[in-house]
């Protein structure tokens, strides 16, 4: 799904934007519509501004629905997603579910939760690139400033500001391939 949104979504969208996006895309039901509670959006650090919800009205990935219906309560954002593509992403609505649960526990995690939109971002696309017992993964450089809605200036202070909390152990840039290779964390992290 991270994949998906690195294309579906501008290069400028903020990584709030994309965290939510990741979210509803994960959370909507058949029809396209997702309900997020302010329980979730406040775990997200997303529930104090409106700017992602207006970044992702404005590159016209959805609609925010302004209405609560008996499903949706007060409490709760609803949204209309208005990409049709991003209801034919595998997996099953009820893995969905779960890989929303679990992306948002990862970046919510003691070690994460106060560092910015972009670095806990990051870690979330470097786990789920993860590969065990591989030890060290690499991934292109363009391709993950892309999927993570970083400038390619903010990588390098993004992966030092990720190995000084732990959440990777240590990371290389190889010039020649262009290539980010970074290895797990020094002590286990339970994602």
């Amino acid at each position: 799904m991270l994949s998906y949104l690195a294309a579906a979504l501008p290069p400028e969208m903020s990584a709030e934007g994309r965290l939510l996006a990741l979210q509803c895309a994960l959370r909507s039901n058949t029809s396209g519509q997702v309900h997020l509670l302010a329980g979730l959006l406040r775990g997200m650090r997303l529930a104090r501004t409106l700017a992602p919800w207006d970044e992702l009205e404005d590159a016209r990935w959805l609609r925010r629905l302004t209405h609560p219906t008996e499903q949706t309560g007060h409490r709760t954002a609803a949204a209309q997603l208005l990409d049709a593509t991003v209801l034919t992403q595998e997996p099953a609505r009820h893995d969905r579910h779960r890989a929303a649960d679990w992306a948002l526990r990862a970046v919510s995690r003691p070690r994460l939760c106060a560092l910015p939109a972009a670095d806990r971002l990051t870690a979330l696309v470097l786990v789920t690139h993860y590969s065990p017992g591989a030890g060290r993964t690499s991934m292109e450089a363009d391709r993950l400033t892309r999927t993570c809605g970083l400038d390619r200036n903010m990588l390098t202070p993004t992966l030092d500001r990720l190995v000084s909390v732990n959440a990777v152990g240590a990371w290389t840039f190889e010039p020649i391939t262009e290539d980010v290779s970074w290895d797990p964390p020094h002590t286990r992290l339970v994602w």
